[in-house]
């Protein structure tokens, strides 16, 4: 067995013999999460008879940019379209600019990073990809568009998108707001001028890129909820990414260093099955766990699950 303190979190790493024998209970340190190794080996009936529930690591949101933005905004919820709405009226009241650019620059990068790394420093445990990408980024800075609302000379949303015409998507990469931006819902303003350009361009798919599939520790239940409500649903990340792909078995003992409610992800009906795109992207697949400390009826209505195939909620004590 290992232990090891992931962003705060305490997780056990066992084998199966560990797992059936609860070798964390003699650890001598109080653990969070229970991961089993190598679980890919074993059907999810095994893993939910020695209390584990298997997740992909990643997740990538998808949906189709449909022929047009009012076909778009028709799938979504009366309060989303409204929610558009106000941010179309704010750009427009305050005299905001949209720009809409393709090629990033070393400019443009570092104006967007000031934005980002505020966000950033106000997250709990956020991680500052952006930053540490900026390099790779300019150097496939062709095969990117981004998508920024300035007022007056200074940014204040950016949001920066892979174009990837062989799977017809149009990825995004990085986004961020202040928070003035954030509050009046700048931001969704942006996404349809990106979903105007995916049109444009002809592709039939928009992604809100990957995240990982526990809601609740690095990232947080509102960005699940925003990226369910905007109409996008999650899909398998090594679909479009390769490199994204593998699982955790998890076994979740205490909320004590996440959220409540925590989300998770799990494969439903996507696991070990070969990756289908665009398929996977039109179809619900994945399975939604809900974390919570206390018995919660009513914490599936919570949650826009519309992508999803089944929605569970579990008491962790």
């Amino acid at each position: 067995m290992e232990i090891a303190e992931l962003d705060h979190v305490v997780v056990a790493t066992v084998d199966r013999d560990e797992a059936e024998q609860h070798a964390w209970k003699d650890a001598g340190v109080p653990v969070d999460i229970v991961r089993l190794a190598e679980s890919d080996g074993l059907d999810e009936a095994t893993l939910a008879d020695l209390g584990f529930v298997a997740r992909p690591r990643w997740i990538n949101w998808c949906a189709p940019v449909r022929d047009s933005a009012a076909e778009f905004e028709a799938a979504l919820s009366g309060t989303e379209r409204r929610n558009i709405r106000l941010g179309r009226r704010f750009v427009q009241d305050e005299g905001l600019h949209v720009s809409v650019r393709v090629g990033l620059t070393p400019e443009l990068m570092d104006e967007f990073l000031v934005v980002y790394d505020r966000q950033i420093e106000a997250m709990p445990r956020g991680k500052n990809f952006a930053r540490r990408w900026r390099d790779r980024l300019l150097a496939a800075g062709h095969e990117h568009v981004s998508v920024c609302v300035y007022k007056g000379a200074g940014m204040i949303v950016g949001s920066l998108w892979w174009i990837r015409p062989e799977q017809s998507v149009l990825q995004m990469r990085f986004s961020a707001a202040s928070a003035d931006a954030r509050s009046s819902r700048v931001m969704r303003v942006a996404y349809m001028e990106a979903f105007h350009f995916a049109r444009e361009n002809g592709l039939v798919l928009a992604s809100l890129g990957n995240d990982p599939s526990l809601f609740g520790h690095v990232v947080q239940p509102g960005l699940f909820t925003f990226k369910s409500r905007f109409g996008f649903a999650p899909v398998p990340s090594h679909i479009l990414d390769p490199n994204l792909g593998g699982e955790h078995a998890d076994r979740f003992l205490t909320l004590r260093s996440l959220s409540d409610p925590a989300l998770v992800v799990t494969w439903g009906r996507h696991r070990a099955t070969p990756p289908s795109w665009p398929e996977s992207a039109q179809t619900p697949g994945h399975d939604l766990l809900i974390l919570s400390a206390a018995p919660d009826e009513a914490l599936t209505g919570r949650f826009r699950t519309d992508g999803f195939r089944e929605t569970r909620s579990v008491t962790v004590v």
